[in-house]
Protein backbone atom coordinates (compact mmCIF):
# COMPACT_ATOMS: atom_id res chain seq x y z
CA UNK A 1 0.00 0.00 0.00
CA UNK A 2 3.02 2.62 0.76
CA UNK A 3 4.75 2.04 -2.20
CA UNK A 4 1.89 2.30 -4.47
CA UNK A 5 1.37 5.52 -2.60
CA UNK A 6 4.78 6.70 -3.13
CA UNK A 7 4.74 5.62 -6.60
CA UNK A 8 1.03 7.44 -7.37
CA UNK A 9 3.28 10.37 -5.52
CA UNK A 10 5.84 10.94 -7.57
CA UNK A 11 3.97 10.29 -10.90
CA UNK A 12 2.01 12.70 -9.83
CA UNK A 13 5.11 15.38 -8.78
CA UNK A 14 7.99 14.36 -11.02
CA UNK A 15 8.79 17.40 -12.40
CA UNK A 16 8.62 19.02 -9.35
CA UNK A 17 11.14 16.75 -7.78
CA UNK A 18 13.42 17.00 -10.66
CA UNK A 19 12.98 20.71 -10.43
CA UNK A 20 13.86 20.52 -6.41
CA UNK A 21 16.95 18.39 -7.35
CA UNK A 22 18.38 20.61 -10.52
CA UNK A 23 18.19 23.47 -8.14
CA UNK A 24 19.66 21.91 -4.80
CA UNK A 25 22.47 20.57 -7.38
CA UNK A 26 23.11 24.14 -8.83
CA UNK A 27 22.99 25.62 -4.79
CA UNK A 28 25.47 23.38 -4.21
CA UNK A 29 27.72 23.52 -6.95
CA UNK A 30 27.73 27.59 -6.28
CA UNK A 31 28.35 26.81 -2.38
CA UNK A 32 31.29 24.56 -3.52
CA UNK A 33 32.90 27.18 -5.83
CA UNK A 34 32.55 29.88 -3.11
CA UNK A 35 33.92 27.62 -0.29
CA UNK A 36 37.01 26.64 -3.38
CA UNK A 37 37.85 30.52 -3.43
CA UNK A 38 37.52 31.25 0.02
CA UNK A 39 40.28 28.63 0.40
CA UNK A 40 42.61 29.91 -2.12
CA UNK A 41 42.16 33.45 -0.69
CA UNK A 42 43.39 32.19 2.87
CA UNK A 43 46.29 30.14 1.05
CA UNK A 44 47.38 33.18 -0.74
CA UNK A 45 47.05 35.22 2.21
CA UNK A 46 48.98 33.11 4.29
CA UNK A 47 51.51 33.02 1.33
CA UNK A 48 51.78 36.70 1.51
CA UNK A 49 52.32 36.68 5.26
CA UNK A 50 55.33 34.44 5.00
CA UNK A 51 56.65 36.39 2.44
CA UNK A 52 56.48 39.64 4.61
CA UNK A 53 57.90 37.31 7.54
CA UNK A 54 61.07 36.86 5.08
CA UNK A 55 61.48 39.80 4.06
CA UNK A 56 61.55 41.58 7.01
CA UNK A 57 64.17 39.20 8.57
CA UNK A 58 65.98 39.44 5.50
CA UNK A 59 66.05 43.58 6.01
CA UNK A 60 67.02 42.88 9.81
CA UNK A 61 69.85 40.36 9.19
CA UNK A 62 71.28 42.75 6.83
CA UNK A 63 71.01 45.70 9.07
CA UNK A 64 71.95 43.77 11.86
CA UNK A 65 74.88 41.88 10.28
CA UNK A 66 76.22 44.96 7.34
CA UNK A 67 74.75 48.07 7.92
CA UNK A 68 75.72 48.66 11.52
CA UNK A 69 79.40 47.72 10.90
CA UNK A 70 78.94 50.08 8.00
CA UNK A 71 77.85 52.67 9.93
CA UNK A 72 80.31 52.18 12.51
CA UNK A 73 83.60 52.54 10.47
CA UNK A 74 85.49 55.41 9.44
CA UNK A 75 84.07 55.69 6.18
CA UNK A 76 80.91 56.14 6.85
CA UNK A 77 80.52 60.17 6.75
CA UNK A 78 82.14 59.38 3.12
CA UNK A 79 79.41 56.77 2.35
CA UNK A 80 76.76 58.65 3.82
CA UNK A 81 77.41 62.09 1.59
CA UNK A 82 77.82 60.12 -1.25
CA UNK A 83 74.09 58.45 -0.67
CA UNK A 84 72.88 61.83 -0.18
CA UNK A 85 74.61 63.24 -3.53
CA UNK A 86 76.79 65.43 -1.49
CA UNK A 87 80.37 66.69 -2.51
CA UNK A 88 83.23 67.19 -0.80
CA UNK A 89 85.64 70.33 -1.38
CA UNK A 90 87.99 67.99 -3.89
CA UNK A 91 85.25 66.62 -5.93
CA UNK A 92 83.59 67.64 -9.25
CA UNK A 93 81.27 66.60 -11.52
CA UNK A 94 82.01 65.38 -14.94
CA UNK A 95 79.66 65.61 -17.92
CA UNK A 96 79.33 63.90 -20.70
CA UNK A 97 77.95 64.47 -23.89
CA UNK A 98 77.41 63.00 -27.20
CA UNK A 99 79.42 64.56 -30.59
CA UNK A 100 77.97 66.82 -32.72
CA UNK A 101 77.59 65.51 -36.01
CA UNK A 102 80.26 68.40 -37.44
CA UNK A 103 82.58 66.51 -35.36
CA UNK A 104 81.50 62.62 -36.04
CA UNK A 105 81.57 64.13 -39.63
CA UNK A 106 85.15 65.05 -39.00
CA UNK A 107 86.12 62.03 -37.53
CA UNK A 108 84.70 60.05 -40.48
CA UNK A 109 86.77 62.01 -43.15
CA UNK A 110 89.84 61.54 -41.44
CA UNK A 111 89.03 57.91 -40.92
CA UNK A 112 89.28 58.09 -44.98
CA UNK A 113 93.27 58.98 -44.92
CA UNK A 114 94.08 55.33 -42.78
CA UNK A 115 95.02 53.01 -44.86
CA UNK A 116 92.78 49.98 -44.71
CA UNK A 117 94.48 47.10 -46.68
CA UNK A 118 97.63 46.09 -47.84
CA UNK A 119 97.45 47.19 -51.67
CA UNK A 120 96.73 51.01 -50.33
CA UNK A 121 99.91 50.34 -47.53
CA UNK A 122 102.17 49.44 -50.67
CA UNK A 123 101.05 52.00 -52.54
CA UNK A 124 101.50 54.23 -50.05
CA UNK A 125 105.31 53.46 -49.40
CA UNK A 126 105.85 53.33 -52.95
CA UNK A 127 104.41 56.97 -53.42
CA UNK A 128 106.63 57.81 -50.05
CA UNK A 129 109.62 56.70 -51.63
CA UNK A 130 109.02 58.48 -55.44
CA UNK A 131 108.36 61.78 -53.21
CA UNK A 132 111.43 61.59 -51.41
CA UNK A 133 113.74 61.51 -54.69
Amino acid sequence: MQKEKFIKTITKHGNKIKIFWTIFAILAMIVAARTYINYNTITEAIDKVKHDIHSVEDEIAYSNNFLKYYLDSEYSEYFLAHKNNALFDWEFIIKFQAPSEKETNQKNNENKNIIQSPQESRQHFIKSKIDKK
